[in-house]
């Protein structure tokens, strides 16, 4: 029994390295070490017993260590297959959102109307855009396509203010800086807007913000109370001024500093000009709030 046992396990020891047959090895182990223990307690060929014991017990050891890495690569593998795999349906989760969130962006943009409201003293050509949503809007660009008599195109401006809000059912004044262009000339015209995506009007505000405003004389005072939670960094105002129902000026307004929540932004807006910088007359005027800047 003891030379049966030293030749199982040496069998099993060099099946131990071959692949794909190695797991077989366990066998001729297991019954090279059981035989060896057996000639052992009978004391027969003691020298061959110890040494098929010592040979099939390495070899058990063996294929055991070997068996258990196998296990714990299959398990990495598996692992890294299911974090793969979540890692695909997180991207085909944010497609599926940045795709609902364009459709949204779209059914938004069907409810905000512009219409141009008239050509002020200095030649600026301005314009209503109205948010007809239960929510807000923000916008990257507003422009107006001119065209003339005949509908050829023939010149593309930008808004003065060219990043804004609109709150939830409301409208804003914007227009097109007359300096250089004669739009009295361009009997047809039309609005190109783009809305934003939440992601980049993540810290644009437009509500919760109280607008009170002064006629001191000479300038339009305006003051615009901070009502949300998170200070600001900057505002933005555009001031109308007409006479009768013709509007005859806009003028912007701005507040780079930081308001506290609650606090309150202070803007001088003046009074409207016609192209010789001669002061134009009017009987009233809107002040519209076209957002503000969340501090970092």
């Amino acid at each position: 029994m003891g030379i049966a046992s030293l030749v199982l396990s040496i069998v099993s020891l060099v099946l131990g390295f071959v692949p794909f047959v190695w797991l077989i090895a366990i066998i001729p182990a297991i019954v090279g070490l059981i035989l060896g223990i057996i000639s052992l307690v009978k004391k027969k060929q003691k020298g061959q017993s110890i040494a098929g014991i010592v040979i099939s017990a390495i070899t058990i050891i063996l294929l055991i260590f070997t068996f258990v890495n196998l296990f714990k690569t299959i398990g990495d593998l598996g692992e890294t297959f299911k974090d793969s795999f979540s890692s695909s349906e997180e991207n085909i989760i944010d497609n599926s959102f940045s795709n609902t969130e364009v459709d949204n962006t779209d059914k938004l943009k069907e409810n905000v109307t512009a219409e141009g409201l008239g050509i002020t003293a200095n030649g600026d050509f301005a314009f209503k855009i109205t948010n007809n949503n239960d929510e807000p809007v923000y916008l990257d660009s507003v422009n107006v396509i001119f065209k003339d008599a005949n509908g050829n195109f023939a010149v593309k401006e930008s808004g003065f203010v060219s990043y804004f809000s609109i709150p939830a059912n409301s409208e804003v004044v914007n227009y097109v800086w007359g300096y250089s262009q004669d739009y009295s000339q361009y009997p047809n015209y039309e609005f190109d807007f783009q809305l934003s995506d939440s992601w980049s009007s993540d810290d644009m505000l437009c509500d919760n913000f109280e607008v009170t405003s002064n006629n001191t004389g000479s300038q339009i005072a305006v003051e615009v109370k901070n009502n949300n939670d998170v200070a600001t960094r900057s505002m933005n105002v555009v001031v109308a001024y007409y006479q009768g129902d013709k509007i005859v000026g806009c003028e912007n307004g701005d507040a780079y500093e930081e308001v506290a929540a609650g606090g309150t932004a202070y803007v001088n807006v003046d009074y409207p000009t016609d192209s010789r910088y001669q002061d134009v007359a009017f009987d009233r005027y809107e002040v519209y709030f076209l957002g503000a800047d969340e501090a970092y």
